[in-house]
């Protein structure tokens, strides 16, 4: 996976908090109307990376992304279900800690979360994408057979429904060691 899928995906996984940030700063816009150079650059540089994000993750998820898809048999398949939750509890809700109308929290949160971007995409962690669940994609995890008979267990992030595709084929393209997006499914 590239530097710029990485960084979006961390980047997006965080849209409950960039959503509640554009909030607050548009809700203090409105209230003070002096002193809000602050939140008119979280504004835009939130709405700048969101868009370059969007347009990155939407370009690495196209069915036509061929590059390195590999035919696997379903061998079981289960869904991902409590997954989002638990990433909104363990990874957004502590960023609320922080006064995103001051500028010296705003850098306090951003060296926390590019720390924390450093580090996820250096050991090259995917998190949980809300924004993807919320365009309709769906988390299974997976134990599939490659045509050599090897059993490998991944987690696809996939628009169709798997529940009832056991022992189908299906092309999957690797975003990390675990996690893979479905390009096609074969009958």
């Amino acid at each position: 996976m590239s530097l710029a899928t990485s960084f979006s995906m961390f980047f997006l996984s965080f849209a409950p908090l960039w959503v509640s940030i554009l909030f607050l700063d548009i809700k203090s816009i409105v209230e003070k109307q002096t002193g809000i150079m602050t939140e008119k650059y979280s504004i835009l540089a939130i709405l700048i990376l969101s868009i370059i994000s969007l347009i990155i993750l939407m370009l690495s998820f196209n069915k036509k992304n061929m590059n390195g898809a590999q035919e696997y048999i379903i061998d079981s398949v289960e869904e991902e279900k409590a997954i989002s939750a638990e990433y909104l509890l363990s990874y957004i809700l502590p960023l609320f800690a922080f006064d995103f109308t001051v500028w010296h929290q705003v850098v306090l949160f951003l060296v926390f979360f590019f720390v924390l971007a450093f580090l996820c995409i250096r050991h090259n962690y995917f998190s949980v994408n809300i924004l993807l669940e919320l365009l309709g994609y769906r988390f299974y995890r997976c134990s599939l057979q490659n045509e050599d008979g090897v059993i490998v267990s991944k987690v696809i992030i996939s628009k169709e429904w798997l529940l009832n595709r056991k022992t189908e084929k299906i092309r999957i393209h690797p975003i990390n060691n675990e996690y893979s997006t479905d390009i096609q499914k074969w009958k």
